[in-house]
């Protein structure tokens, strides 16, 4: 076979790409649990409602860990690719993502805030990949490596000084990710090796995967976010580089919603509430959703939210809803804003990255109103020319419900979160659609 040197198996092309691409899918699915130590066969499909929350996992197994051993890693891959079994026509269509043939991977940040009916061969192609990953599993813990530009993770300064690590730089990247949440726009393709860096590529992503069963199942459903744990500098052939370690966290994300599967998450766990609702209560979310949003939003956000009884008793009762059935699981949910929500006027430009970056990143940004959220990442043609796109990363137990389960509203598949709402602004990048530029803002909602 021929020896393909930097690649993540040292096998033909084809097997060394469908094995990578088995990889990241593992690599985004595997469950994490919350403070619990537990044995690496017990991480399956039951620890999505066992362990609702996914932070500050213990391994009790050993990671394996293949360093620069490519040899070592080429045998790991051929016994996974027998294991599991892809058809030849699934070889292929993964292989073509992976080298971008139809240039979906280019366009996968595109795809995902674009509206109904574009892209419609990409999505197709898209939900067929997500299907080939139940045939996926990973019996042990391994370590992955992915070397990458800080752009491609929302750090959108100049790092490095030629060979070295800009140490003021350094200390802002820290604040940025340190003991925060990495969310990337894709699938999350690493490597089984240590990789040869680049004078871009400085970043040097080290994941912890936990073992666990049938985890590519939950690919088509779930998401993850890289919650980081640790930057050190390392020097790699005589260039410094940040090495960025991390754990893998469960955020459901339903993105554009190809699989329908979002109307049914949030009817399976609000109906209930839905149906225990009071007369009194379903009248004031009712009309929240119809048409009170403005006045009752303005009233709070504007004019002190207090001395209208009517609207003093109206939201009352939408705030005690929220409460009485909180997010049952870590989610990731999407708002399309207008430029006032950032203290723009509504008809100015985005200002430049670097001015809006300097404006709100690593910012806790506070809604003194009720916050509408989506669970699909889709753009709507009500949203018209909004230009910033909130993707909110929403921890279990937050205060909040699924609207759209009192009916009527099951298109907007809406998120309401409670009045008075904090969120953590992570990281600000570029999203351009149909030639237009967009700003996508990454942010943590706060607890407490």
């Amino acid at each position: 076979m021929k020896r393909m040197e930097g690649k993540l198996f040292m096998v033909s092309r084809k097997l060394q790409l469908v094995t990578k691409a088995l990889l990241f899918s593992t690599v985004l699915s595997i469950p994490l649990l919350n403070n619990e130590e537990v044995k690496a066969e017990h991480l399956n499909l039951n620890s999505q409602s066992k362990y609702p929350s996914f932070q500050n996992q213990k391994i009790t197994d050993n990671a394996e860990d293949f360093k620069e051993d490519k040899e070592k890693a080429k045998e790991w891959g051929e016994v996974k690719e027998k294991e599991w079994k892809l058809t030849a026509t699934e070889k292929r269509k993964i292989n073509d993502f992976l080298n971008d043939t139809n240039k979906i991977k280019t366009n996968y940040k595109e795809i995902t805030f674009s509206m109904a009916g574009s892209f419609e061969d990409e999505l197709k192609d898209l939900k067929e990949i997500d299907k080939m990953f139940d045939k996926a599993n990973l019996s042990s813990s391994i370590i992955t490596y992915k070397n990458v530009e800080p752009a491609t993770i929302g750090f959108n300064k100049s790092l490095t000084e030629g060979n070295t690590i800009n140490s003021d730089v350094m200390a802002q990247f820290k604040e940025q990710f340190l003991g925060k949440d990495i969310k990337f726009d894709s699938y999350l393709d690493t490597h089984l090796t240590v990789q040869q860096v680049s004078s871009k590529e400085r970043v040097i992503l080290k994941v912890t995967v936990p073992s666990g069963k049938d985890e590519p199942k939950m690919l088509i459903d779930n998401g993850y976010v890289l919650h980081v744990d640790k930057v050190s500098k390392v020097v790699k052939k005589g260039l410094e580089c940040l090495q960025v370690e991390g754990t893998l966290k469960k955020s459901l994300d339903f993105k554009n919603d190809i699989s329908a599967k979002a109307h049914s998450w949030g009817m399976k766990n609000y109906e209930e509430w839905a149906a225990n609702l009071t007369d009194s209560q379903r009248k004031a979310l009712d009309g929240y959703a119809r048409q009170d949003y403005k006045k009752i939003n303005d009233y709070l956000r504007n004019q002190g939210g207090s001395g209208n009884e009517q609207l003093d008793a109206q939201i009352k009762n939408i705030s005690e809803t929220l409460n009485n059935k909180p997010i049952p699981e870590n989610i990731t949910v999407y708002r399309w804003c207008g430029m006032p929500e950032f203290g723009y006027q509504i008809s100015e430009p985005l200002p430049a990255l670097k001015d809006f970056e300097w404006e709100f990143l690593n910012t806790i940004k506070e809604d003194k109103g009720y916050i509408s959220t989506s669970l699909s990442s889709e753009r709507l043609a009500a949203f018209g020319s909004r230009k910033i796109i909130l993707r909110l990363q929403i921890p279990k137990g937050s205060k909040g419900a699924y609207l759209s389960a009192i009916g009527g509203f099951a298109n907007e598949k809406e998120i309401l979160l409670d009045k008075d709402s904090k969120y953590h602004i992570n990281k600000i990048t570029e999203v351009v659609i149909k030639g237009i530029k967009r700003y996508v803002v990454d942010a943590t909602l706060l607890t407490n």
